[in-house]
C-alpha cells in the first residue's frame, strides 16, 4: 500500500483567555472553530483518507489515557479519537465546542496528542506523515519540566508540531506590540508576559521539531499544509515524434492544475454503511409519462422533420478512429503563441523518459534549439487511442539545474471567438469629445498605479510572494463545502453569510494596498467624478406646472411613462410562464430575459408551437401579421443568443409543414418580406454560408416561375385542344 496518508491530531485551547475580543470583534476561538471546520471539510469533501482526532485544552472534565489522580494532565478531554473525519465531527466542533473558565497546561495536552497519535496509529499501514495543530493564544500557564524529552520524542517519532495563534514577533523586532508589516494590527492587544513566554518556547520545540506558525489571519493560508497528501502523479509516456525518422521517448507530468469541486453525483449519506444506489428511468412525453425500458430506446437526429435512428452500431461504425501520440508538426515563433490562446486546465512539463541517457541528450539538444531561435513547437496530442485529438505547443525552459518543456493546449479555429468592442469616445479627428480625453498626469497616475499593483515588486518583511499559488485557495470552493456543510447539519436553515476569513482572503493585500494609497488619493484629485442627472422629459405640466386637483381629477390624469416602469407591467412579465397567443412576442422576450440556456430552448419550441398554431387556425389571412412578426423576432433573438442553428432548422421544418397543411400562401409571405436562413455573415456560429442563405430564396422563387410555366403550358394545350 502506498503511504499517502496523514495522522492529525488538533488540539484547541478552549480556555478563557481564548473568549476575550474587543467589541465588535470575533474571539480567538471563533477564529480556531472557523479554522478547523476548514481544514475537515477539506479532508470530508475530497473523500480524503487521512485520519484526525480532536483534543480540548481547558475542559471542565478531563478525559485523557495519561491522566492520574496526582492531576497529570487535568482538564483535557480527548473529545474525538483518531479516524476519518465524519458528518459527526463536523457537527461536534460546530455545535458542542464552548469555551470555560478552566486553564491547563498546553505542554501537557501536546503530550496527550502525541501519545493518541502513537497509540491511534500503531499497526495501521500507509501513514506518510503526523502532525500536531494546536490552536492557542497561548495565555495559560504551562510547565517545562522534561520539556527536552518531549521534544526528542516528538523528534523520534517524526511528528510535526504546528501552532495557530497570535502573530509571532520576529527575533529583531525591539517592541512586538507593533504588528508584522503586510498584517491586520487592529483591535490587537498588547501581549502579556505569560504570552512572550509561550512564543519563546513554541519557538524553542519549532527550532527542533519540523513546523509552522501561523496568525489566526492567516488560517486560509495556513491549509496549505493540511491538504491530503497527494500520490505521485503518473507519468504519461509516448514518443515524440518529430519528422518520420526521428522518436523521442517522454514522459509528461502535471505541473499545475485547476482545483475544481469533487463531482456530487456520488453523495455522502449519514449512516457510512448505508449502500448508495442511482436509479435512473426513461418516460414517455405522453400525459401518463409511460415508463419505458432504456434496451427500448436509441438515440435519433433531426433531418428536417424525420426524426432519424442513430443507433450504438452506427456510432461505432462513423466514430473517428485515432491513435496514441504526440507528433510535432510545425514551429512558430513564441510571441505567435499568445497567453490568451492558452486552453485546458491544466499544464505539463515535458521531459524525457527516466534513465534512457539518449532520449534525455536528443530531447536537450530539441529544448536549445527551441530556446536559441526564440521558436516553440506545435504538437499533435492523443492521450490513448480513439481520444480526443488536441493540439499544443511546447515552450522550452532552461534553468540552472534542469531544462525541460512546457506543454499547454491551443485552440482550433473553431474554438476562436472574435469579438468586436466599440472603441472610446474619444479620437483626434472629433473635437467634439477632445475634452473627455485624458490628460497627461492623468496617464501618469494611472502607469503608477499599476506598477504599485505588480505583485513581483511587493515587498514583505518575510520576502514571501503575495499571492503564492502554493498557498492562495480558490474562495469558491472554501464558500461551497462550508454551505454543503450548513445545508447537511442545518436542512430547514438559510444559507449562512460569508466565512469571516474566507472574506479576508478576498481583500486586497495589505502591504498592496499601502503602495498604492498614496496614487489612490492623487488620482481622487485629478480625476473629477461628477453625477450626472438623467435629463426630464419636457412635458406640459413641467413647463407650466402642475394643475389644481379641481381642474382635472388625479384620476384622469395620463400616467407618463416613467410612472409606468417597475408597475403592472414588470409585474406581468415577471410572471410569464409560456408564450400566448394574445402578446406572443412580449411573452417570448419576457421568458429569454432569465438569460438562461436551457429556458431559451424552452422559450424557442414554445414559439415554435405558437407560430404554427397561429397559421394553422388562421381564419383565411387574418392572423398571418402576428405570425410574421413572431418569426421575425424569433430570427433577431437567435442572433443575439448566437444560436442560429435553432432558427434555421425550424425555418426548414416550417416550409414542410406548411405544405402538407395547404398554407403556402403564409410561406409566399414570407419570401416577399425576405426572411431566410441565419448567415455566417449575420452570425459566426452559423454553418450556413451567404450563397446559400441566398440560394435559400432563390429556389423558391425558381420553383414558383416553373410552376406559373406549367400551368401557361397546360392553358396554351387546352387552347390548342378546343380548336
Amino acid at each position: 500500500m502506498a503511504a499517502n496518508k496523514e495522522a492529525i491530531a488538533i488540539v484547541l485551547d478552549v480556555g478563557p483567555g481564548m473568549n476575550q475580543a474587543p467589541p465588535g470583534c470575533t474571539t480567538p476561538i471563533e477564529e480556531s472553530i472557523t479554522a478547523i471546520q476548514m481544514i475537515l471539510q477539506r479532508k470530508l469533501f475530497s473523500e480524503s483518507k487521512d485520519e484526525v482526532a480532536l483534543i480540548l485544552l481547558g475542559t471542565p472534565n478531563t478525559a485523557n489515557e495519561l491522566a492520574d489522580d496526582d492531576g497529570n494532565y487535568a482538564n483535557i478531554t480527548l473529545a474525538k479519537p483518531i479516524g476519518p473525519v465524519d458528518w459527526q465531527l463536523l457537527q461536534y466542533v460546530q455545535n458542542d465546542i464552548h469555551p470555560s473558565s478552566f486553564s491547563a497546561d498546553f505542554i501537557s495536552a501536546v503530550v496527550v496528542a502525541m501519545d493518541h497519535i502513537v497509540k491511534g496509529t500503531s499497526g495501521k499501514k500507509g501513514f506518510a506523515s503526523k502532525r500536531i495543530i494546536l490552536f492557542s493564544n497561548l495565555c495559560g500557564e504551562f510547565g517545562d519540566d522534561h520539556l527536552d524529552n518531549i521534544v526528542g520524542s516528538l523528534k523520534g517519532q517524526d511528528i510535526e508540531f504546528d501552532v495557530i495563534g497570535p502573530e509571532m514577533d520576529d527575533d529583531d523586532d525591539d517592541d512586538g506590540d507593533n504588528p508584522r508589516p503586510g498584517t491586520s494590527g487592529q483591535n490587537q492587544k498588547p501581549k502579556s508576559t505569560q504570552q512572550r513566554a509561550g512564543e519563546a518556547l513554541v519557538k524553542f520545540i519549532q527550532e527542533t521539531v519540523e513546523g509552522c506558525s501561523y496568525s489566526f489571519r492567516e488560517a486560509l493560508a495556513a491549509l496549505s499544509n493540511y491538504l491530503s497528501r497527494q500520490v505521485r502523479s503518473t507519468a504519461w509516456r509516448c514518443n515524440m515524434e518529430i519528422g518520420s525518422e526521428l522518436k523521442i521517448p517522454i514522459n509528461l507530468f502535471t505541473r499545475i492544475k485547476e482545483a475544481k469541486a469533487k463531482s456530487f453525483k456520488n453523495v455522502y449519506a449519514r449512516d457510512p454503511n448505508a449502500a448508495l444506489e442511482r436509479n435512473r428511468a426513461h418516460h414517455l412525453n405522453d400525459a401518463e409519462e409511460t415508463e419505458i425500458e432504456r434496451e427500448d430506446t436509441v438515440d435519433g437526429h433531426r433531418y428536417g422533420s424525420t426524426l432519424v435512428p442513430f443507433s450504438a452500431d452506427d456510432k461505432e461504425a462513423m466514430k473517428y478512429r485515432s491513435e496514441k501520440c504526440f507528433k510535432v508538426f510545425g514551429f512558430t515563433k513564441s510571441e505567435n503563441v499568445r497567453t490568451h490562446y492558452k486552453m485546458g486546465d491544466a499544464t505539463w512539463v515535458c521531459v524525457a523518459e527516466k534513465s534512457d541517457e539518449a532520449a534525455a541528450v536528443a530531447l536537450s539538444a530539441f529544448i536549445n534549439a527551441l530556446y536559441e531561435t526564440n521558436c516553440v513547437a506545435i504538437v499533435r496530442r492523443v492521450y490513448n487511442n480513439n481520444g480526443a485529438v488536441r493540439i499544443g505547443a511546447l515552450v522550452p525552459q532552461i534553468e540552472a539545474e534542469n531544462e525541460c518543456l512546457i506543454y499547454n493546449e491551443l485552440p482550433f479555429a473553431e474554438d476562436v471567438r472574435n469579438y468586436s468592442f466599440g472603441s472610446l469616445p474619444v479620437s483626434e479627428t472629433n473635437s467634439a469629445n477632445q475634452r473627455q480625453a485624458p490628460t497627461d498626469d492623468q496617464l501618469s497616475l494611472m502607469d503608477e498605479l499599476i506598477d504599485n499593483m505588480d505583485l513581483s515588486k511587493v515587498e514583505t518583511d518575510d520576502d514571501c510572494q503575495v499571492l503564492d499559488p502554493e498557498v492562495t485557495f480558490n474562495p469558491y470552493l472554501q464558500r461551497l463545502f462550508q454551505c454543503l456543510q450548513h445545508r447537511a447539519l442545518n436542512p430547514d436553515d438559510p444559507l449562512p453569510d460569508l466565512s469571516e476569513v474566507v472574506r479576508r482572503s478576498l481583500e486586497p493585500p495589505v502591504c498592496v494596498a499601502t503602495q498604492c494609497e498614496s496614487t489612490v488619493e492623487k488620482m481622487k484629485e485629478k480625476y473629477s467624478l461628477q453625477r450626472v442627472e438623467k435629463k426630464k422629459k419636457e412635458t406640459a405640466e413641467n413647463i407650466f406646472g402642475k394643475k389644481d386637483e379641481d381642474e382635472e381629477p388625479a384620476c384622469k390624469k395620463m400616467k407618463s411613462e416613467d410612472d409606468l416602469n417597475g408597475g403592472l407591467e414588470d409585474i406581468v412579465k415577471a410572471k410569464v410562464e409560456e408564450v400566448g397567443t394574445v402578446n406572443p412576442v412580449e411573452d417570448f422576450k419576457a421568458l429569454l430575459a432569465w438569460k438562461d440556456k436551457d429556458m431559451f430552448e424552452e422559450a424557442c419550441a414554445m414559439m415554435k408551437a405558437r407560430v404554427l398554431q397561429l397559421v394553422s387556425d388562421s381564419f383565411g389571412t387574418q392572423l398571418y401579421p402576428k405570425a410574421m412578426n413572431c418569426i421575425q423576432t424569433f430570427r433577431l433573438e437567435a442572433i443575439k443568443a448566437a444560436e442560429p442553428r435553432t432558427f434555421n432548422n425550424f425555418l426548414r421544418e416550417l416550409k414542410d409543414i406548411l405544405r402538407e397543411k395547404g398554407r403556402s400562401d403564409f410561406w409566399d409571405d414570407l419570401l416577399k418580406v425576405k426572411v431566410t436562413l441565419i448567415s455566417k455573415l449575420e452570425s459566426e456560429d452559423s454553418s450556413v454560408g451567404q450563397e446559400e442563405a441566398q440560394r435559400f430564396l432563390s429556389e423558391e422563387d425558381e420553383k414558383k416561375e416553373e410552376k406559373m410555366e406549367e400551368e401557361e403550358e397546360d392553358e396554351e394545350d387546352l387552347f390548342a385542344a378546343m380548336e
